[in-house]
């Protein structure tokens, strides 16, 4: 758990990643990847004639899209996902728009069952942005919410089962502190002598 998610913003300069550990730190590529992708995936299921087909492709691009989210979230803290949430939104949404402009020029780009012109471009970008944040969004809620409550289990099983030389209260003792003095957090008063 220390690994993924991790509470503190981590400085991996130090430490050798796997390369799929690398690729999924930055942002560029994971986000461009999946929209390039994505909509290739869409030309692909707009082509097909069967509704069981067309449901299931897109419950597997949907899980393409918050399995590449994850894999790039799962390497911050909680606090910074809103702004990775927004970028990796925004460079998804440019990849799928700039692919859609290449399969405009080919001639491939589907708008329902008809073939896209550069006139619905607009229409097609206005789609994309609003089903990605409709996607999106809500599952980054989820899964914070998620992780949040598997962190506080996490804790409280940490504090039920203190390590070996740590206090029963599950808190570090201070190197500094009188050995006497307890553990507790409240002020420390010594009577009178």
């Amino acid at each position: 758990m220390t690994r993924f998610f991790p509470r503190e913003a981590v400085s991996w300069g130090e430490e050798r990643l796997h390369p799929l550990r690398a690729f999924g730190l930055r942002t560029l590529e994971p986000a461009g990847l999946a929209g390039i992708v994505l909509r290739l995936w869409r030309v692909g299921l707009l082509n097909t004639d069967q509704w069981p087909l067309f449901v299931a492709g897109l419950t597997v691009g949907v899980l393409l899209l918050c399995g590449v989210l994850t894999w790039h979230l799962g390497n911050y803290p909680v606090r910074r996902w809103p702004m990775r949430t927004m970028l990796f939104l925004l460079v998804e949404v440019f990849a799928e728009l700039g692919t859609s402009s290449v399969l405009i020029v080919f001639g491939l780009e589907r708008l329902g069952s008809g073939t896209a012109v550069w006139s619905d471009w607009w229409s097609l970008a206005a789609q994309t942005v609003v089903q990605r944040a409709l996607v999106v969004l809500p599952f980054v809620l989820v899964l914070a919410f998620a992780v949040q409550m598997v962190r506080r289990s996490l804790d409280r099983r940490a504090v039920a089962e203190p390590l070996a030389g740590q206090p029963a209260t599950g808190l570090a003792a201070d190197p500094g502190a009188d050995p006497g003095a307890g553990n507790d957090s409240g002020p420390c008063i010594k009577a009178d002598e």
